[in-house]
């Protein structure tokens, strides 16, 4: 009676309560095998519920929505473009920070230039000095203009130390307006949120004009052509699985016709009975999760379904 009335209950629930419900129908699920495990029953088909991985979307920076191009039951494809945000003001701020990368190139030659022929001029001090003091040695210089040779070497010297520092200078400002840059692009790239997965929309909740903000949830969508089957067995019932090993899957919803599961995951840890089990003797019991992919190349399954596992009867005790 219970299973009859459950995809009513599921579909009369809210969003937010759904999570909770089929928590909850696990632990009862949990701990109906352990009753009859206590009782002398063999723990034939450990039941659970059909699980997906979601993937929730939101936007990583807060702008106005412009486009929302995927309804709730659409299928998407990895790298569809789901939800566009409105970046007008981030390209024109690209725009003013590109202007002023050129003004500092134009300004960067410049200087480069100044630098050049300050180094000209250093050498041909250089040179000078070195030859009038070979003069000043014969006598045919005066000391004076010695001394003024030297000066006007050290004025070239500071010159070229100024030019090549504000080179330096203009260089840094380029990496900075360049960082910049880069930031905007990123940003701008954010404002369009592509499919990370191919898969279905699962709920849709940002919508054309309303403002998107950064991590709120804006889509979340699954991959339903593959779902999870989570069940807990005892310790003295895991010889009964291994990893890889293909297991009938009944559902309840498809009048329990069989299909298979593939045992992909089992629990190296024990683990304590949910704690919503309704007895203090269920919750004490402890149990091993055991997981399973099932195909679903049709769609017929859907997240939130009650299944059960039908294990090798030839391994019971």
């Amino acid at each position: 009676m219970m299973m009859q009335t459950l995809p009513k209950l599921l579909a009369l629930a809210p969003r937010r309560s759904l999570r909770a419900m089929m928590t909850a129908l696990a632990s009862v699920c949990v701990c109906a095998t352990l009753a009859a495990c206590g009782n002398g029953g063999k723990l034939a088909n450990p039941s659970g519920t059909l699980e997906a991985t979601e993937v929730d979307l939101s936007p990583q920076l807060t702008a106005k929505v412009l486009q929302v191009r995927a309804d709730e039951g659409d299928t998407v494809a990895a790298g569809d473009t789901l939800l566009v945000l409105d970046t007008d003001l981030l390209h024109k701020r690209r725009a003013q920070t590109a202007a002023q990368r050129e003004v500092l190139a134009a300004q960067t030659r410049e200087v480069e230039q100044v630098l050049r022929q300050s180094q000209r001029k250093l050498e041909l001090a250089i040179t000078t000095l070195k030859r009038s003091k070979t003069l000043h040695e014969q006598g045919s210089v005066t000391q004076q203009q010695v001394d003024d040779l030297n000066a006007q070497h050290d004025v070239a010297a500071s010159q070229v130390e100024g030019a090549r520092d504000r080179v330096a200078q203009l260089h840094a400002q380029r990496e900075e307006l360049q960082a910049a840059l880069a930031v905007v692009d990123r940003q701008i790239a954010d404002g369009v949120i592509l499919a990370p997965i191919d898969g279905t929309i699962l709920l849709r909740v940002a919508e054309p004009g309303e403002l998107g903000r950064t991590g709120a949830l804006a889509l979340r969508m699954a991959n339903l052509s593959q779902l999870e089957l989570r069940v807990f067995l005892e310790e003295p019932e895991l010889d009964r699985v291994k990893l890889g090993e293909t297991l009938p899957v009944l559902v309840d919803a498809l009048g329990q016709k069989e299909l298979r599961g593939t045992v992909s995951w089992i629990s190296s840890q024990a683990e304590f009975t949910p704690k919503n089990a309704q007895t203090a003797k269920a919750r004490a019991q402890l149990v091993y999760a055991v997981k399973l992919t099932v195909e679903n190349p049709d769609g017929r399954l859907h997240i939130g379904m009650p299944a059960s596992v039908r294990l090798d009867s030839s391994q019971e005790d």
